[in-house]
């Protein structure tokens, strides 16, 4: 028993990926998961589209476990509430976001870090926020890293990035 969680445990860091799809997540091609998200209860609920990439702790909440509250009463004995997530194609999601049942996210579409998506984001969008909100179009935001991003010699980038960027 205690060498199947060390080994869960050593799959989820070396492959996240493989990992996801093990337990029944629907992942795309060229995906990157910085760490191995929280897949939730219902991981087979969860569809990844191709380059994707997801933070570290993104959290997929694929069910509503609030109707416990009343699921006594009779008359709502049998409610329960899931919700598939879809993640289209090319979309980035920042760390430590939330993803709640129900939730399509766009192709083309960026979640910032933190969010809380409640609600589906359509496509070519920046998100964030709690509750995730649009901050604006993909193309904004292409031109704002754009005339932001300050000049500098690529090769000395990919040469030492810690002294370039410093």
């Amino acid at each position: 028993m205690i060498l199947k969680l060390i080994r869960e445990k050593y799959e989820k860091a070396v492959n996240p990926i493989g990992y996801a799809r093990k337990q029944g997540t629907k992942v795309g091609e060229n995906c990157k998961f910085v760490t191995a998200p929280n897949l939730g209860s219902e991981p087979w609920l969860i569809e990844i589209g191709n380059h994707v990439e997801l933070s570290g702790y993104v959290t997929f909440i694929t069910h509503d476990g609030s109707t416990w509250v009343f699921r006594d009463e009779e008359k709502y004995k049998d409610v329960i509430r899931y919700g598939k997530i879809i993640i289209h194609d090319n979309c980035f999601i920042g760390m430590g976001s939330y993803i709640m049942p129900g939730v399509e996210i766009g192709e083309n579409s960026i979640v910032g870090a933190g969010s809380i998506v409640t609600k589906s984001i359509p496509a070519n969008s920046v998100y964030a926020g709690n509750p995730a909100h649009k901050i604006c179009s993909l193309e904004e935001f292409k031109n704002k890293c754009l005339n932001s991003t300050p000049i500098y010699d690529i090769t000395s980038y990919q040469n030492d990035k810690k002294k370039v960027v410093t």
